[in-house]
């Protein structure tokens, strides 16, 4: 989503981008981010009566299409575009509940803006007035991490290494997915077992979706180094991993991607 160089408004939004998730089982708050450059809306406006038949109408959808949904409402300059996407581990009905809760929490927390994103644990749901189908985009991002991250010991680079090696093997695998379905999950062991997943938007190029994941990928390298559970939120892509399984494996593949680490050099093994 693209956002104006406020000053304010990216001061406020870089106290947001570390936030513990909110249990030990991973579960992640809520997180938004309302747009101010596109403006507001009034009460009882088109603009208004346009979102809230967005909204009606994604509630109501009865094609799931793996939980992805693109919709456009109204004409412009009133027109309201949106596209909301669930975790590719999700059914239905989990799906569903989330997509609504995001909806009512957007409402509450971005009530006038004509611009705004919501991530939820299992779903992403982002609106604006502008054209945003099949735009690769990064920013804003969170970054998200375990209230109890701190507490495995472990090798740090042996870990990072493994969990950057991991991600980039999942990374070619969604970008490589379908129109409808751009998802991969998976483990790997160090010195400890990992457990990750990536996702892009489908409407993205399979180009577009590896680069929003390297970005996403840099940033889990800068912001969750030593931490043993953290998740990059992004509105074209989100990424993930963990100590501890967190994916319905009932729901998809999950890969098993063997690492090894790599071998000393001459002079670190004399």
């Amino acid at each position: 989503m693209r956002f104006s160089s406020s000053t304010l408004f990216l001061l406020l939004l870089s106290f947001a981008f570390h936030i513990n998730l909110s249990s030990a089982e991973g579960a992640v708050d809520f997180r938004k981010g309302c747009d101010i450059s596109n403006g507001n809306f009034t009460a009882n406006s088109t603009y208004e009566a346009n979102l809230n038949r967005l909204f009606s109408q994604l509630s109501s959808d009865q094609d799931f299409k793996y939980g992805f949904y693109n919709m456009s409402v109204g004409q412009s300059p009133d027109q309201v575009n949106a596209i909301a996407l669930c975790r590719g581990d999700q059914k239905e009905n989990a799906c569903r509940s989330c997509l609504n809760d995001t909806i009512s929490a957007l409402q509450k927390g971005c009530p006038r803006n004509k611009e705004a994103i919501g991530w939820s644990e299992l779903c992403t749901l982002r609106y604006s007035t502008r054209k945003i189908f099949g735009v690769m985009e990064t920013d804003p991002f969170h970054a998200l991490w375990r209230v109890d991250s701190q507490a495995a010991p472990r090798d740090d680079n042996d870990f990072d290494r493994a969990m950057t090696f991991l991600l980039k093997n999942l990374s070619g695998g969604a970008a490589n997915g379908n129109p409808l379905f751009k998802f991969a999950a998976g483990e790997t062991i160090s010195s400890q077992r990992i457990c990750a997943m990536v996702q892009c938007t489908p409407d993205l190029s399979q180009e577009n979706c590896s680069a929003c994941l390297a970005r996403g990928s840099d940033r889990m390298r800068s912001h969750c180094y030593g931490i043993t559970g953290c998740r990059i939120v992004q509105p074209s892509c989100i990424l993930r991993y963990e100590i501890n399984f967190f994916l319905d494996d009932s729901a998809v593949n999950i890969t098993d991607v063997p690492f090894s680490p790599p071998s000393p050099s001459p002079t670190e093994g004399s």
